[in-house]
């Protein structure tokens, strides 16, 4: 079999999946999730072991002034990677290994004002949002979320998540996939201000943000690099309760150059790779990156799909463009059970089980990303991915994912068969 044939086969079998969830669709009695939710939330309502939500009231607390509510998020993975020789002389041998994917500790709450603040505060070891070059500690959240208005609803202070790509605005741990593929354009944290709100009964939402790190390295605001951000979602379909959406949304993001140097790279869906795409630092002034969103979910079957394009300012490489998308499908196997749209966020939130045996997702994806263009020669890869998850409980997950990368670069084709297993708890 050669080596597209490879991830194009396992992208038919992927959608196998979701056309046998449309060939098996049947009408779900119109009952709420919530109560659902609510008979089982109790301990023991589970075959996974899990703790109730009265035997962590001591996470929870507060006074007069203020509500402290402690969370976790401990993610554990076990990588194995099949690589050819092309691929092994492309981005070297790739070691089969354990990685604590992230391990961490957040804190939330209200300060109790006329009108009330949130804020977020969280640390962690490694994580979601950190590469592996960067320290294995470190804050990832530190925010705080102020009203301001009905027309400005609210702004968010300090560092957050920028405004740009689904699958880094949505919550890591709770996406179909294991893990994401866009990294090339964008950063998962960044230090600024951005306001969002949702309007038209929450059938739209926006938000936008400017971003500049001069705070975190102790720099003046010219010296450091400005990121602007803007996204925008719709929900042109919401029936049958949140049962049936459709989501629509762009986005854009405005990037300097830091001290005259750019650089795009990225992973093939794995924390504990080499970067498969790279395009090395290059001469730049500027970047512009503009995002699509369609998101269609008829009860336990959906269809992600994105696509993002960059527009590089750099004269001396010919202004080179770079081209990522994604498309994805999930059915979730058990009756009733389905992934819940956040309308104040914009984005899916993760499967909550209403059965003891948990929910079953299959999800099929296939990605492709370029930073091969004009001058830059930062790599082509074709990704496939087959997964399962079994949301075992409200805050345990286990997924095992299959997918092979198909990696032009260099003059050669190299292929990577990765096997990822995960365990998570969120609470």
């Amino acid at each position: 079999m050669s080596l597209k044939s490879n991830y194009l086969s396992a992208l038919l079998i992927s959608f196998v999946f979701i056309i046998s969830a449309n060939a098996q669709h049947t009408d779900l009695v119109d009952s709420s999730q919530t109560q659902v939710l609510a008979d089982t939330s109790k301990s023991g309502r589970y075959i996974m072991p899990e703790l109730s939500h009265k035997q962590m009231r001591w996470s929870r607390g507060g006074n007069g002034f203020m509500s402290i509510h402690l969370g976790f998020a401990p993610i554990v993975d076990y990588d194995l990677f099949f690589q050819d020789n092309a691929s092994i002389s492309q981005v070297g041998k790739q070691n089969n290994q354990a990685d604590l994917r992230s391990g961490r500790m957040m804190f939330s709450g209200q300060l109790k004002f006329k009108h009330p603040w949130r804020y977020l505060f969280s640390i962690e070891y490694k994580g979601l949002d950190r590469s592996p070059e960067q320290d294995p500690i470190g804050i990832t959240d530190l925010a705080f979320t102020i009203p301001v208005g009905k027309t400005l609803g609210n702004m968010i202070i300090g560092k957050t998540k920028e405004t740009f790509v689904y699958e880094m605005v949505g919550d890591a741990a709770n996406l179909p996939y294991t893990e994401r593929i866009l990294s090339p354009f964008f950063a998962s944290r960044n230090t600024g201000i951005k306001f969002s709100n949702a309007v038209l009964k929450d059938r739209m939402t926006w938000a936008a943000g400017w971003f500049n790190d001069f705070l975190i390295k102790n720099s003046t605001v010219d010296a450091s690099v400005n990121t602007v951000t803007a996204r925008i979602t719709g929900l042109p379909v919401w029936e049958n309760n949140g049962r049936h959406y459709l989501h629509l949304a762009l986005s854009a993001r405005y990037l300097e150059s830091n001290n005259g140097k750019m650089r795009l790279k990225g992973r093939p869906e794995s924390n504990v790779t080499s970067n498969y795409l790279d395009t090395k630092d290059f001469e730049a002034d500027h970047g512009w990156y503009l995002g699509s969103e369609l998101l269609w979910n008829r009860d336990n079957h959906s269809v992600l799909m994105e696509y993002v394009k960059s527009f590089i300012s750099s004269p001396i490489n010919n202004n080179p463009e770079f081209t990522g998308f994604t498309v994805t499908g999930s059915w979730v196997l058990s009756p009733g059970d389905f992934r819940p749209y956040d309308r104040k966020a914009g984005f899916a939130r993760r499967i909550k089980p209403g059965s003891k045996h948990g929910a079953f997702e299959l999800v099929g994806r296939f990605s492709y990303v370029t930073l091969d263009d004009q001058k830059i020669k930062g790599g082509t890869l074709n990704k496939a991915y087959m997964g399962l998850n079994w949301w075992a409980s409200q805050y345990w997950r286990v997924s095992a994912g299959w997918g092979p990368s198909d990696l032009l670069l260099n003059g050669y084709h190299g292929t990577t068969n990765h096997l990822l297993f995960r365990l998570q708890w969120i609470y």
